[in-house]
């Protein structure tokens, strides 16, 4: 009977501990919010503008500004090196009359034939009765222009050939053979060409192969007809002794 008793003693502690927790909840469940005061603006802050003079105190912070100055250096600062301004120059005066003007010769005339020897005449006049327009009117003969390069040279006449002939060893750099062509060995057109270049190598027999093209006369039918005349006709190979050549070919 006391078990009983008990038992259920513990069940309504149980229910009554259970009971009170639900009361403390929704007790704070439903408990009233309360309103939060209202934020008070916080006061504006004022820029304030100091002027710092430059003394030894304040030396440091006036460094720091110049060196992060972001003023372009090409506009008017007080560190730009400009030039001072020039004086004026006083009124009526200009760079001219800085230099007095210097004569070297007299302005009454020109005395013409104090230096003159008694042998000479101007115009057909002795120098005692010739006047200024007289030394004009003498003919200097020849060129009036000969002081300046122009002279009276004559040109002959360059004899007619087919070509000429240069060889220049490439090991050395001398030349080795400079022959004019005959007449009859020009080739056959009236096209102009210009000096063409062959490269050679002989050897004891003679060309080793064909002549080889470095530099073309803008000309196929002159490029074609040295290549042959030189290794076939003239014959080029037995004229050298064994090496390489650089052979030059012009008008």
């Amino acid at each position: 009977m006391a078990g009983a008793v008990t038992g259920a003693g513990q069940r309504w502690t149980v229910a009554a501990a259970g009971g009170g927790a639900a009361l403390l909840v929704m007790t704070l469940a439903f408990q009233p919010t309360l309103p939060l005061p209202p934020e008070v603006p916080a006061a504006a802050r004022k820029a304030g503008l100091t002027l710092i003079r430059q003394d030894d105190a304040n030396r440091v912070l006036h460094e720091q500004a110049v060196m992060h100055d972001t003023t372009p250096l090409f506009l008017p600062t007080e560190l730009n090196a400009a030039a001072r301004e020039l004086p004026r120059r006083e009124p009526a005066k200009t760079f001219l009359d800085n230099d007095p003007p210097k004569l070297s010769i007299g302005e009454a005339g020109l005395n013409i034939t104090a230096d003159l020897p008694p042998i000479v005449s101007l115009n057909g006049k002795p120098p005692g009765q010739a006047k200024a327009e007289d030394v004009l009117a003498v003919d200097p003969g020849g060129g009036m222009l000969v002081g300046f390069g122009r002279i009276e040279t004559k040109v002959t006449a360059l004899p007619l050939r087919g070509g000429f002939v240069e060889v220049v060893a490439t090991g050395t750099g001398r030349t080795v053979l400079a022959e004019t062509l005959p007449a009859e060995a020009a080739p056959p057109t009236t096209k102009a060409w210009q000096p063409m270049e062959f490269l050679a190598a002989v050897d004891p027999a003679g060309l080793v192969g064909p002549l080889v093209i470095t530099e073309d006369s803008r000309v196929e039918e002159v490029n074609t007809y040295f290549r042959k005349y030189l290794a076939q006709t003239y014959r080029i190979g037995e004229r050298l002794p064994p090496g390489f050549y650089r052979i030059i070919v012009g008008p």
